[in-house]
């Protein structure tokens, strides 16, 4: 007598539910990454104008936009692309794209702020126009240093030289008030130095009592 065994059933686990894969080209994080970028660079763009006003504590917000930009730079060049960079490669990218935020917010912070601080603004504008340049050319990818001497280089030395020339001459016009944001202070308005003291009358004399016998007394 024979008798057929069943097969072993083989119950297979039910497949484990996988988390989608982060998605690089999606929208928000793209977004962080661009909004990384653009508040360091107005952070520093605000301190380095403001600076003048109070040292220590522009120089932290300076510093803090520096942070920040380069948080930009990490998720941009490393978390959201495609391949990553060598070490040595790496590390020129984060220097120069510090760089490129101080050039940035050079250029930003002196248009800004040129009517507050005309002398400062004067130089930090092409300066920084120069630096963005230089910095963006050594960052980028397919950015060579033969870029440096092209006629696009000499577009960007020329309209630097016409931003110094024309924010200096009108920088000569307009007096520098500090920018000062303490809206509660007030100032008294000063007397004029040629203006004569007005003279007062003097006081009326008081009328004389009389006296008993009808004439009015006075004192001698």
């Amino acid at each position: 007598m024979t008798t057929v065994l069943e097969p072993e059933r083989h119950q297979t686990p039910a497949p484990k539910t996988r988390r989608a894969p982060f998605d690089k080209k999606a929208l928000p994080a793209r977004y962080s990454g661009q909004m990384l970028y653009f508040m360091g660079a107005a952070l520093i763009a605000g301190a380095v104008v403001h600076y003048p006003i109070n040292p220590s504590l522009y120089a932290i917000i300076c510093v803090v936009g520096a942070v920040v930009f380069l948080l930009g730079t990490i998720v941009n060049e490393f978390v959201l692309a495609d391949e990553r960079p060598a070490l040595s490669q790496a590390v020129s990218l984060v220097v120069f794209s510090l760089l490129l935020s101080f050039g940035v917010g050079l250029v930003g912070g002196g248009i800004q702020h040129f009517e507050q601080f005309p002398e400062r603004s004067a130089w930090m504008t092409p300066i920084g126009l120069l630096m963005s340049y230089v910095a963006f050319v050594a960052k980028d990818s397919k950015g060579r240093w033969r870029h440096l001497v092209s006629p696009f280089a000499a577009v960007v030395v020329i309209v630097s030289a016409l931003a110094w020339l024309g924010m200096t001459a009108l920088a000569g016009t307009i007096s520098s008030d500090g920018h000062s944001h303490d809206q509660g202070s007030t100032t008294g308005t000063p007397a004029k130095p040629d203006q004569a003291p007005v003279e007062q009358d003097p006081p009326a004399k008081a009328p004389a009592e009389p006296t008993k016998d009808g004439s009015t007394s006075h004192g001698h």
